[in-house]
């Protein structure tokens, strides 16, 4: 019987870029299988006028590499409710990826997709 026991982690992914997408991960890990569960909630247009948000909800996986820098990458899928606030009121349903290839601390390199919307993002624990 394994001692490891499902824990949470807080993931946020960050381009850096006025106008592009952001967005925070929450997942509960299994160790001993790997499955990640969690929600995705985010902004499609950070920092512009009337940005769309977004959340979704997300499952996948994620292994173990050995590497020394990377040592965990992992990939989730969902649907996102994207809305739009006022003045254009409404939200549609699209498709949700994401991915991260990450250290020890959870600090590396990742990207998320909603609907036609891809973002490559640095990716670091979420206060």
């Amino acid at each position: 019987m394994s001692t490891e026991s499902l824990y949470l982690v807080k993931l946020e992914y960050k381009t850096g870029l006025v106008g592009s997408g952001s967005m925070v991960l929450q997942l509960a890990v299994d160790p001993v299988t790997g499955s990640l569960n969690g929600r995705a909630n985010g902004a499609i247009q950070e920092g512009t006028q009337h940005s769309p948000t977004f959340t979704s909800s997300a499952s996948g996986h994620m292994h173990a590499t050995g590497l020394n820098g990377v040592t965990k990458v992992a990939a989730v899928t969902g649907q996102a409710v994207v809305s739009f606030p006022p003045p254009a009121i409404g939200s549609y349903l699209a498709p949700f990826t994401a991915s991260f290839a990450v250290d020890n601390e959870w600090n590396g390199k990742g990207s998320f997709s909603v609907g036609d919307n891809t973002y490559q993002c640095q990716v670091s624990m979420a206060d």
